[in-house]
């Protein structure tokens, strides 16, 4: 008999294929929920910030008055709101002091050179307002909003 040597294939098999596809693939379903995570606590927070301020304007323009719009932090709880107020209304009005608080999702930090926000009885601000989201869990990450 005869014994014929081969030399030793190289490249991948197509079980070491399937096994390097699996893996990578359980990877990614673990990682997507982390990454896409921040993206919808942003697009959650920048929802919630856009809606207040559309509100502050209808709010101002309906009661003829001027609206506050606060950025403010619960120290205790680590979280942040945005708060609706009317400082005074006019003196036909039954309404004295209104208040309503809107929760910004947790892991996202809204930060800002002022922290209250003022609407004329027009529904303006006077200066633009640049509100900087910042994620906790993506120190990278940022997204701006421009409230004109």
């Amino acid at each position: 008999m005869v014994r014929i040597i081969t030399s030793a294939a190289k490249g991948l098999t197509a079980i070491e294929l399937l096994i390097i596809v699996s893996v990578v693939g359980v990877l990614v379903i673990f990682t997507a929920p982390l990454l896409n995570g921040s993206k919808s606590e942003f697009d959650q927070a920048i929802k919630i910030t856009e809606s207040t301020v559309e509100q502050a304007r209808q709010t101002a323009r309906f009661y003829k008055t001027d609206v506050l719009m606060r950025l403010e932090t619960d120290e205790q709880k680590n979280r942040q709101s945005i708060t609706l107020a009317i400082p005074r209304m006019k003196s036909q009005s039954v309404l004295n002091e209104v208040k309503e608080e809107f929760q910004l999702p947790d892991g996202i930090q809204v930060v800002s050179e002022d922290r209250v926000f003022h609407f004329d009885e027009h529904g303006e601000i006077a200066i633009p307002a640049q509100l900087l989201f910042i994620s906790d869990r993506m120190k990278d990450q940022s997204r701006q909003l421009v409230i004109r």
